[in-house]
């Protein structure tokens, strides 16, 4: 009787996991769609009332709440990028170069195995160079080097951001379904319906349990 009750219980258990992760996805998914929404809003209503920096961490914060093919995030970006244009401007050159880069910022917040945006970025890198080189050559009675020079070099040092690792992305990713998967099988596998520990099975999963826990920890500071 046992040895036919293993293979269905290892479906069961198998079609549980897949569930649970299924589930956790979408509600995930629908959780970064509705906050990024709420804060796209509260960012409207706060730019509306002219109140510029708290409209700026609003639209910041829309953004960080990216998913692929979600416009609001994307919405979010048109907003900053038309902010940061009136205060160039209005020659609020500072403000424009803060509002810029936190733009820029955002966008490679969100990146993993690929980065989002990247014509945002782009845009934001030649607006983010030029008033760095209008700030350098304003600030010296004869500069050493020109304009152009010097745009050109604050292009290169924006350009040569070092994009984010592929294998540690994937590793994180790996480590973060791992130790959920390890979590699940412990309490359906380790545990007896009366709430007995079963030794083997436990040292095994609390094992793997912390081996990827680890590799997802690694990956979330390495990617």
């Amino acid at each position: 009787g046992q040895t036919c009750d293993y293979p269905m219980n290892l479906k069961i258990i198998t079609a549980f996991i897949l569930t649970t992760l299924l589930t956790l996805t979408v509600f995930t998914c629908i959780k970064i769609i509705v906050t990024s929404k709420n804060e796209f809003h509260l960012a409207e209503e706060y730019l509306a009332q002219n109140n510029i920096s708290t409209a700026i961490n609003h639209y910041e914060r829309a953004l960080h709440w990216y998913l692929p093919f979600h416009q609001t995030p994307y919405q979010a970006a048109e907003r900053l990028w038309a902010i940061a244009q009136n205060q160039q401007t209005q020659n609020q050159n500072a403000e424009a170069l803060k509002t810029y880069r936190i733009l820029r910022g955002a966008f490679y917040s969100i990146r993993s195995f690929y980065t989002p945006g990247k014509n945002w970025i782009q845009r934001c890198n030649d607006k983010i160079s030029h008033l760095m080189a209008t700030r350098f050559v304003e600030s010296r009675k004869s500069p050493k080097l020109s304009f152009t020079e010097k745009k050109s070099h604050y292009m290169k040092l924006l350009e040569a951001e070092r994009p984010p690792s592929t294998f540690a992305s994937i590793v994180n990713e790996v480590g973060f379904f791992g130790w959920i998967a390890s979590v699940l099988l412990f309490i359906f596998k380790a545990l007896s319906p009366e709430g007995t520990v079963k030794k083997k099975p436990a040292i095994f999963f609390i094992t793997a349990f912390s081996l990827f826990y680890s590799i997802w920890i690694w990956g979330l500071f390495n990617a």
